[in-house]
């Protein structure tokens, strides 16, 4: 499914007062070179142009005239653009003028796939879907035949993921060796087999269990740990889905912890040549004292490293031998330093969760909270066969999560 939620609007007339085009300062605000930078211009920060008038829909242009590589999205489904994603390369604290103009829709350029969602439906032929709701068990092998790959996938060119959509709502890593769009073919009938290395693309790397795996979440409620969605309702809608970025969310209207019933909306986000995905949490329906808990997979891991720890930021992470295939993998989370709460271990077994490294976050009722989950894996780059390569990449990850690259007006 390869589709930009932009919706055709006819007979829009961009009134004299709205400007027809804008002057910006993209600025790399770091001591080193960039490179697929992402950063989101809002419809909203570009002064005079108002959201009525939005039937045309922006591009961005050097000042040779090349065209960024862009995306525009409508991310809260009312019909016009609001956010404008860009991804470019910058040199250390490079600063690149360039010009945002509109066209038709039309009219707007193709730009190279490098993220994908895939959400198919295996029952009925691999339909794509661009909603459902979760299955309400967590039976692997009865999800297998609802959901192709058990779930929701998503991938850039650099790493894949999915997420078991059932009660389980757990998070998997697909090692990838090419920078090529995969997972609309990776567990169908004519590649049904995603556990045994394939030289064309790669494997599933990871073993969840009862672990929080890949970046899963759960909430500390008083002394006890719960794992989000493993009761109740819960549904997946796609945002937008395009060459640079995919957006997706999950919502639990009704979830059970203890003696609570609260509501929370997961939306991930994944851009083009990242080593991550982005989570964004929220909750509403009660005043008691919680923490959101992520987590990573511990039981082939001997060590959570500390890494990229700059002011405002912390970046928590593993790397052993502990793909599925015996080969490095480097597991990591990064949160803000003012949300950090703390690090605890799951028990080893029993009921609940089990084998993880939780990650603690203040937060409170209404309260978004960011984190991004990163991986690695040795064959899919030289750099990642040993640790030192994984935390050099967080310390660079940690410095750009704190210091992003931006944007201003010019004129």
């Amino acid at each position: 499914m390869k589709k930009l939620f932009l919706v055709p609007i006819a007979g829009f007339i961009l009134s004299c007062s709205t400007p027809s085009s804008y002057e910006l300062l993209i600025t790399n605000n770091t001591q080193f070179p960039v490179k697929d930078a992402g950063l989101s211009i809002k419809a909203t920060d570009l002064k005079g142009y108002k959201q009525m008038n939005q039937g045309m829909v922006p591009v961005l242009r050097d000042e040779s005239d090349n065209l960024f590589p862009t995306q525009a999205d409508d991310l809260d489904g009312n019909g016009f653009w609001d956010e404008l994603f860009v991804i470019t390369d910058l040199d250390k604290n490079e600063e690149k003028r360039v010009s945002l103009t509109f066209v038709e829709q039309e009219d707007y350029p193709e730009f190279t796939y490098r993220t994908n969602i895939r959400f198919a439906r295996k029952d009925h032929d691999y339909m794509e879907v661009t909603t459902a709701t979760r299955e309400q068990h967590a039976i692997n092998t009865e999800t297998q035949k609802v959901w192709q790959m058990e779930g929701i996938a998503w991938e850039n060119d650099r790493v894949g993921f999915r997420n078991y959509f059932d009660l389980r709502n757990g998070m998997d890593i697909f090692g990838k060796v090419t920078t090529k769009m995969v997972l609309d073919e990776v567990g169908t009938n004519e590649n049904p087999d995603y556990h045994t290395f394939d030289p064309s693309w790669g494997v599933d790397v990871l073993k969840v269990g009862n672990s929080l795996g890949a970046g899963s979440i759960a909430y500390q409620y008083m002394d006890s740990l719960y794992r989000v969605g493993d009761n109740g309702p819960g549904s997946c809608e796609i945002l937008t889905e395009g060459p640079l970025r995919s957006v997706f969310r999950f919502t639990f209207p009704e979830w059970k912890m203890g003696d609570q019933t609260i509501e929370v909306i997961h939306d991930i986000s994944i851009s083009a040549g990242t080593y991550y995905y982005e989570s964004s949490v929220t909750y509403r329906g009660t005043e008691a004292e919680l923490q959101l808990v992520a987590g990573i997979v511990n039981s082939k891991s001997r060590e959570l490293h500390n890494a990229g720890r700059t002011e405002n930021i912390n970046a928590f992470y593993t790397f052993d031998l502990q793909s599925e295939d015996t080969t490095n993998l480097g597991m990591g989370i990064m949160v803000g330093a003012d949300a950090f709460a703390g690090i605890t271990m799951a028990p080893a077994e029993g009921a609940g969760i089990t084998e993880t490294y939780c990650i603690h976050l203040n937060t409170a009722q209404s309260v978004t909270n960011k984190f991004r989950f990163y991986t690695v894996w040795e064959r899919e780059n030289e750099q990642w066969e040993t640790a030192d390569g994984f935390e050099e990449l967080l310390n660079r990850e940690a410095i750009l999560m704190a210091e992003p690259p931006s944007w201003s007006l010019v004129k």
